[in-house]
């Protein structure tokens, strides 16, 4: 009578249980393979990932290929590849960085047609086209991104630069710059030349938090 009715049970029932299995699993290894950082539930990271210390990545949110700062954090529901971010970034929910290229200056721009392996399933090209795909993006130190912000591949964000909610960045970012819009241009500074170079000279991201407040109380920040 129990196997039969084992037979009988639905296989969304049991679909279910095995991606629960399977989540459970990768939030236990995430927690293993990063003792000193927060992950939260349902987080996917690469075996490439390197976190800094007490960085925080919160829930669904997708890591390829990364190294994440000290005390930076990542929101909700991002995806985040082939990305170097600095110490202390903030970066809000729904963000997307790094989605990669497709050939513009070619008759079409589908994978089909110059991938071997693409989300087809089908080989149509013997070999794939020396075309770089995914171009590494580098985020400087305490940058805060607002939320749904779209960054693409090959990008610099200098250091303490504000991209505003929904902002599409295309080209580097100086640093300490305000920039919005799609795409994204600069609103404003946040600071003056002067204030600028003795913060980037200072380094103060180096330090530890109740260091780095110090700091920031000695020079009436």
């Amino acid at each position: 009578m129990i196997s039969n009715r084992i037979k009988y049970i639905p296989k969304g029932i049991i679909n279910g249980v095995k991606n629960f299995i399977i989540k459970t699993t990768r939030d236990i290894e995430n927690k293993k393979r990063y003792p000193q950082s927060i992950i939260d539930e349902g987080v996917t990271l690469t075996k490439e990932t390197i976190l800094g210390e007490s960085t925080h990545i919160l829930s669904n949110s997708i890591i390829n290929q990364c190294k994440i700062g000290k005390y930076s954090y990542v929101g909700r529901n991002c995806l985040i590849q082939n990305c170097t971010i600095g110490n202390y970034c903030s970066i809000a929910n729904d963000v997307m960085i790094g989605l990669g290229q497709h050939p513009i200056d070619r008759v079409s721009t589908s994978p089909l047609f110059y991938r071997v392996k693409n989300t087809f399933n089908l080989s149509v090209v013997k070999s794939d086209l020396d075309f770089e795909e995914y171009k590494p993006i580098t985020i400087g130190h305490d940058v805060w991104i607002g939320a749904r912000v779209t960054i693409m591949d090959g990008v610099t964000i200098g250091t303490g630069a504000v991209i505003a909610s929904g902002a599409v960045v295309t080209k580097n970012v100086a640093p300490y710059s305000i920039v919005g819009g799609v795409p994204a241009k600069v609103i404003k500074q946040r600071f003056e030349a002067e204030r600028m170079d003795d913060l980037l000279h200072s380094e103060w991201w180096k330090l530890q938090p109740q260091e780095a407040l110090e700091y920031m109380n000695s020079v009436n920040l």
